[in-house]
């Protein structure tokens, strides 16, 4: 049975105010005007497609390269413009991944809006699967429904768990955390089991906080948006409050050493749309190619 979204899902820190105005920018934004008209004029950035060529630490000598694909904060709804997700549906579809990893934040005020991402998200070829962590937006929305609309299109939600790839890379394995901003991060669960090599994934970069010195060779976190709308100053206008999410605001790759962890990369990604500011400048959208492996 098909579930029926409701306004709110089970994010742990929403105040009334904030609730209202989930619902004032659905009402105010309905029909995607000023998404569509930002992004007629540029302002909602232009995609830009990364690749990224990592070493994983550990791995059999043996081992062919993994080509992973990662997206993060799609916020399909009224705030992004369909064009750009037609965009980043080409784009994803094009790497011909072997593996498919979501960061999370899938739709903006309501969370009907995933259908707008169902055909894209099937449609992209992934045969070591698609799996998919919550963000902090759609803990806001219905959570339990999001999850349902991934399942029906083959996305796994991982919350707080660890999946074992098939072979040829049945020696890693990926660790997904619940959101760190609106649910409940358990490190511990999601790393248990895992003993091969461990790909992180999460919404932001906040979940270095709850993952500690716990070893892992590569992390993927959207989360920060880049700032989203930059001045020319360098300042931008969309910030969070995590201290980590501060500190990687404008994304890219960071290598950070870990006691009794060695050398771990995240991926800080900006991002691909946008939450209540329907704009974007000197941040453009991005969705990344990872090779992971071989001479890296």
């Amino acid at each position: 049975m098909t579930l029926r979204p409701r306004w709110f899902g089970r994010a742990r820190r929403l105040s009334a105010g904030q609730r209202a105005a989930e619902v004032i920018y659905d009402v105010l934004y309905a029909g995607a005007w000023p998404a569509r008209a930002a992004w007629r004029v540029g302002l909602q950035g232009r995609l830009d497609v990364v690749e990224h060529r990592l070493p994983l630490p550990g791995r059999r000598a043996d081992a062919p390269v993994l080509r992973v694909a990662f997206a993060s904060d799609f916020h399909a709804g009224p705030a992004t413009a369909p064009g750009l997700l037609a965009a980043v549906g080409r784009a994803l579809h094009a790497m011909q991944p072997d593996l498919l990893l979501l960061g999370g934040d899938y739709v903006s005020f309501h969370a009907r809006h995933i259908r707008a991402l169902e055909p894209l998200l099937r449609d992209i070829p992934a045969p070591l699967g698609k799996l998919a962590v919550l963000g902090n937006h759609d803990l806001i929305g219905d959570d339990a429904y999001i999850v349902d609309r991934l399942a029906a299109v083959g996305v796994r939600t991982l919350v707080n768990e660890a999946v074992r790839l098939p072979a040829p890379h049945d020696d890693v394995w990926v660790c997904g955390l619940d959101d760190a901003a609106q649910g409940a991060p358990d490190a511990a669960r999601a790393f248990a089991g895992a003993d091969g090599v461990r790909l992180l994934l999460a919404h932001s970069p906040d979940a270095l906080s709850s993952v500690g010195p716990r070893d892992f060779a590569v992390g993927f976190c959207g989360h920060v948006h880049g700032g989203q709308f930059v001045l020319r100053s360098g300042r931008p206008l969309v910030t969070h409050k995590g201290e980590w999410s501060r500190r990687y605001m404008r994304g890219g790759l960071v290598e950070r050493a870990s006691p009794g962890a060695g050398q771990r990369t995240l991926l800080v990604s900006r991002g691909i749309g946008c939450g209540n500011f329907p704009l974007r400048h000197r941040a453009d959208p991005q969705v990344h190619l990872c090779l992971l492996g071989g001479e890296g």
